[in-house]
């Protein structure tokens, strides 16, 4: 089937939707009430508008396992205008749970892992899709001075021509920036001044001048973007990134919780962020100083002193830890059916940054749908479709596959060249979504008498989210894909264990750790970091009885795919019992196990 039947419309019947924060909750204790034993809901923080901010977490067994396991945490809607992203995160825990029973795989991920979701960051700014008149942002609902007037929230938007939407403004003026596109003049673009292009319009949200400031809607409700407020990179007095580092209730809670789970070894951020349309950047691996072995085994060494560190902070992927995220870069692509890799987008202050370059985990940051996404996905269905099953499936010639002559780039003029994702985007909008630009209409504005003034433009959340018929296919893809990444956790195991008689009472004894899972034990940033410890082996005899060794044994990092760490000891057991011993990891679990005489 096609790729770009993703964006057909789906049946509907079960068909998904996008949430309410009450018809969110009202849902998630739905699901909760299916198996209170694997699924279990509660409140980590409220909102200032009084909104509750909800955790779930999906495992079998008791509290005291499931806090040691390997970990896995799912975040959603961090600006809140993304609710794409909490549609996808509830499709996937119904999936768990309805498949915990039939699905041998999906039973065992859930009685060896835990999973925390948070569907919802950021409800006060999801609300506003529901609310009259519907106006999209990006920030919760504390009342902030953006303008630094003395006063809060005193210039936001109107509903101008009065449909329940807030919507854009374009004025003729001379003082403006802003150009009609020569293609589509439903289009402005900003005039470029080096190519001698002169604004004629301006561009504004929907509104008036409230405090008369000559400045349009800049202070309106709200509030702090969460994507700007963790501390790594985090910008002092940017705009929408609070008064200092996790100022708000909402990542306060989201950071807290972070730091009380040290067993969460890979975290996925849904919102604006992402790292997986493109392999992100590295930086060189640094020189170790001073390296002693361990333990060998599937090309596994251990640092004993540690990677040299440079005084500037890190800001791009170490390169030991640079193929993971490409892996799962690859995996993600070709979940949500992406031919190549796109531009990733990142700023200061994101929460999945925050749990790499601070907290050391693999953290994967993802734009679940945008109209760029979109259109690469209506190509790759093009694509197939313009195959010729008669020559093996290669791609016919444009005249063969009847389709026109690609215009040369050099034939297009500058401006064309300069709007040309624009108009993609738009003519994808028409003939996926008409009904998301509204079309000008003409208007009298008090703030430009006289002047020719239209109402019109890409309605809210337009661009941010997918029209409601695609949410079921764009949440099974997903659902797909975070299933595979939980499954990619390290996990801890005894390999082998020999004990060999010296003589004396005297043992001599041999200990192979592996580890199953595809992710190490910890990842290279995550030792420069220190926050994550060293896995541990613990044997359970007096210190006396070591003749060579110790009772605790710090182990280096155990790659996965069955790496492998050995640790021997030469003891004197007396009583000729047998010893029990525990493979401690923080990310990866932990493993029990008996030496027998």
């Amino acid at each position: 089937m096609a790729v770009y039947l993703l964006f057909m419309a789906v049946s509907t019947a079960n068909a998904l939707d996008y949430y309410s924060n009450k018809s969110l909750g009202r849902r998630l204790a739905s699901i909760a009430k299916q198996d209170p034993n694997l699924i279990r809901v509660k409140t980590i923080a409220q909102s200032p508008g009084k909104r509750k901010v909800w955790l779930v977490e999906v495992g079998q067994g008791a509290e005291a396992d499931r806090k040691t396991r390997p970990a896995m945490l799912l975040v959603a809607g961090i600006e809140g205008n993304d609710l794409i992203g909490s549609s996808v995160t509830v499709s996937w825990i119904e999936h768990l749970v309805d498949q915990y029973e039939s699905d041998n795989e999906i039973a065992k991920l859930l009685q060896t892992t835990t999973v925390y979701v948070i569907p919802r960051l950021n409800p006060d700014s999801a609300e506003r899709f529901f609310a009259q008149p519907k106006f999209e942002t990006s920030l919760n609902s504390k009342p902030v001075d953006n303008d630094h007037d003395g006063l809060v929230d005193e210039d936001g938007p109107e509903d101008l021509n009065a449909d329940g939407l807030i919507t854009w403004v374009r004025v003729e003026d001379r003082e403006g920036d802003y150009i009609l596109d020569s293609a589509d003049d439903r289009l402005l673009v900003k005039a470029d001044h080096l190519k001698g292009e002169v604004g004629r319009w301006r561009y504004l949200t929907e509104g008036i001048d409230n405090d008369h400031d000559e400045q349009w809607n800049e202070d309106g409700p709200g509030g702090v973007n969460f994507n700007r407020n963790f501390p790594c990179n985090y910008e002092f007095f940017a705009p929408n990134a609070g008064l200092h580092q996790v100022s708000e209730a909402e990542t306060r809670a989201l950071a807290d919780f972070a730091i009380e789970h040290p067993n969460i070894g890979i975290v996925v951020a849904y919102g604006a962020a992402d790292n997986l349309l493109k392999t992100p950047e590295a930086t060189p691996a640094a020189p170790a100083s001073g390296t002693a072995i361990l333990a060998v085994g599937h090309g596994l060494e251990a640092r004993a002193t540690g990677r040299s560190r440079g005084r500037k902070p890190t800001s791009a992927i170490d390169q030991n830890d640079l193929s993971y995220y490409r892996v799962m870069g690859e995996k993600y692509r070709e979940a949500i059916g992406l031919k190549k890799e796109m531009q990733g987008a990142s700023c200061p202050g994101t929460f999945s940054d925050w749990m790499y370059f601070h907290r050391g985990r693999l953290s994967l940051a993802a734009c679940p749908w945008s109209p760029a996404i979109a259109i690469e996905l209506s190509k790759a269905g093009q694509t197939e479709e313009k195959t010729d099953p008669r020559f093996g499936g290669e791609k016919l010639a444009p005249a063969e596959a009847g389709g026109d002559e690609k215009v040369s780039d050099k034939s297009k003029t500058d401006q064309e060249k300069h709007n040309e994702q624009q108009r993609k985007e738009l003519k994808w909008f028409d003939e996926h979504a008409p009904e998301a630009f509204s079309r000008w209409q003409p208007m009298e504005h008090p703030d430009f008498p006289g002047q020719r003034v239209e109402v019109g433009g890409y309605r809210p959340f337009s661009h941010s989210n997918p029209p409601a018929a695609m949410i079921e296919d764009i949440a099974a893809r997903h659902a797909d894909f975070v299933t595979k990444v939980a499954q990619q956790l390290p996990r801890i195991g005894i390999r082998k264990v020999e004990a060999k008689h010296l003589g004396e009472n005297v043992y001599e004894v041999k200990i192979q750790m592996e580890n199953t899972g595809f992710l190490p034990t910890s990842l290279a940033h995550g030792q420069t970091t220190r926050e994550v410890y060293p896995t541990r082996i613990i044997i359970e005899m007096d210190n006396k009885c070591f003749l060579s060794g110790s009772r605790i044994t710090n182990l280096p990092t155990i790659q996965g795919s069955c790496g492998m760490a050995e640790v021997r000891y030469v003891i004197h057991a007396p009583n000729r019992a047998g010893i029990n011993f525990k493979v401690v990891s923080m990310l990866a679990g932990q493993a029990e196990g008996t030496v027998e005489f």
